[in-house]
């Protein structure tokens, strides 16, 4: 199995929560793994209780899946999964864009254009997990805009799954999406809310929702088929694990 070095800095759920996050993207955590937490404490040599935080971090990340009363695993959506979510997004999200439209103010307008010229920066850089980093930035940016706390809520809540499981496996396979495509799909949406035109932000999300999913069936869920199974435990290592590791 894979070993973990200890951690003695006192921020350890941050730390934990980075480390796993790192040895999910670097491919030695791979979609679907089971994280067992136990053997999380014993290889960082601390608490179940900061293991368990770390866990919630992540969660709430989108890295990890917890099922109540069972365990957690790196998080693995099938295309029927996606596409469940992208039902949600269609309904919560596509009234965010009205919503954020019609509040749209100057500021707010400059703020989407400096998210938006990142994620084109980090596009046709070609840096995947920065990519996907910003491209949730600048949708939380306008469902900020929306002014309703709960919508924002439930949004993050339906995406934070959905980009870290993108965020992998982009990482993964850095040719499975045209990053500078995907960011420039977002350009007439954002034209549309800066201009304070709520129909045509729904309109526009309603080409560039279809354009993002068509993407993912093609250039994430495409290339499964070709995969190895996924392993059901942790990876394996000869690395030894203890105090002085």
């Amino acid at each position: 199995m894979h070993s973990f070095e200890r951690i003695d800095n006192p921020t350890l759920r941050g730390r934990i929560s980075e480390r796993v996050r790192m040895a999910i993207l670097d491919g030695t955590l791979r979609a679907g793994s089971k994280l067992v937490e136990r053997r999380l404490a014993s290889q960082f040599a601390t608490s179940l209780t900061a293991v368990r935080e770390a866990l919630i971090v992540l969660e709430a990340d989108g890295f990890v899946t917890k099922t109540p009363n069972a365990a957690t695993h790196v998080t693995k959506l099938t295309l029927e999964d996606t596409e469940k979510l992208f039902d949600v997004r269609r309904v919560l999200e596509r009234h965010a864009v009205a919503l954020a439209a019609r509040n749209c103010s100057s500021e707010h307008a400059a703020e989407l254009d400096k998210a938006y010229f990142r994620l084109l920066d980090a596009a046709r850089g070609k840096r995947e997990a920065d990519f996907i980093t910003t491209d949730l930035a600048l949708h939380s940016k306008i469902w900020s805009i929306t002014g309703n706390e709960y919508l924002e809520a439930a949004l993050r809540r339906v995406n934070s799954p959905l980009f870290a499981f993108v965020m992998i496996r982009l990482v993964a396979d850095r040719s499975a999406m045209d990053l500078t495509h995907d960011a420039q799909s977002h350009s007439t949406l954002l034209e549309a809310i800066k201009a304070n035109d709520a129909e045509r932000s729904q309109r526009e999300f309603d080409i560039a929702v279809n354009d993002w999913l068509v993407n993912l069936r093609i250039g994430v869920f495409g290339r499964e088929s070709r995969e190895s199974a996924v392993p059901t435990a942790l990876p394996r290592s000869t690395s030894r694990v203890g105090r002085g590791a």
